[in-house]
């Protein structure tokens, strides 16, 4: 479980906040600090977020995670799963009560919904934490995997940075090697967006 506590912390981190962000740039420093760096998986991130740069990063993040008048990658789940595609729709609410049974809340400071994806894989962090195996296939089950495909299918197509690019690929294929190794299928959902 300590595998899946970490690496769902750390693409949390870096879905949730900009990667050019503090704890992002500190993240990124114990990655290339370690013994192991070129093993890592985000061996080639680093090398990414370094070529990239600043001012194309937080462009890029701009665009993907806070949107100007279009977001064409939203990362909330109720974009996909609710049909008039809207922030705080009813499986936000279904996600909040799954939390609120696990014990546990979001305060960002901020009023947002917690079905965010970065804020979704620091949840499955904490799951992991507390070894709750069945609260993780919940998650994912019913919460994440049934959107999460489509989000990061369209991130990756919009992202404008290889950094992002990598970043949802990533992503993506830990969600399957995890859903493999849990042995979890998501819910049929319709996906709207």
């Amino acid at each position: 479980m300590e595998h899946i506590s970490t690496i769902a912390r750390i693409l949390g981190s870096f879905f949730y906040y900009p990667l050019t962000h503090e704890t992002n740039r500190q993240v990124c420093q114990m990655i290339a600090d370690s013994e192991d760096q070129e093993d890592s998986p985000f061996a080639e991130l680093l090398k990414a977020v370094e070529a990239d740069g600043a001012d194309d990063l937080a462009m890029d993040f701009q665009q993907l995670f806070e949107g100007c008048e279009v977001m064409p990658a939203p990362p909330w789940g109720s974009v996909y799963l609710d049909k008039e595609q809207v922030i705080f729709g009813e499986t936000t609410v279904a996600y909040r009560r799954f939390l609120a049974d696990k014990e546990m809340s979001l305060d960002t400071g901020m009023r947002e919904p917690e079905d965010q994806f970065g804020l979704m894989l620091m949840a499955m962090s904490k799951l992991a934490e507390a070894e709750d195996n069945e609260a993780i296939k919940a998650l994912l089950s019913v919460h994440l995997l049934p959107w999460a495909p489509r989000y990061l299918e369209l991130m990756q197509k919009n992202a404008n940075t290889q950094s992002y690019q990598l970043l949802g690929a990533m992503a993506a294929q830990w969600l399957a090697f995890i859903g493999e190794e849990l042995a979890v299928t998501a819910v049929e959902k319709k996906v709207y967006f």
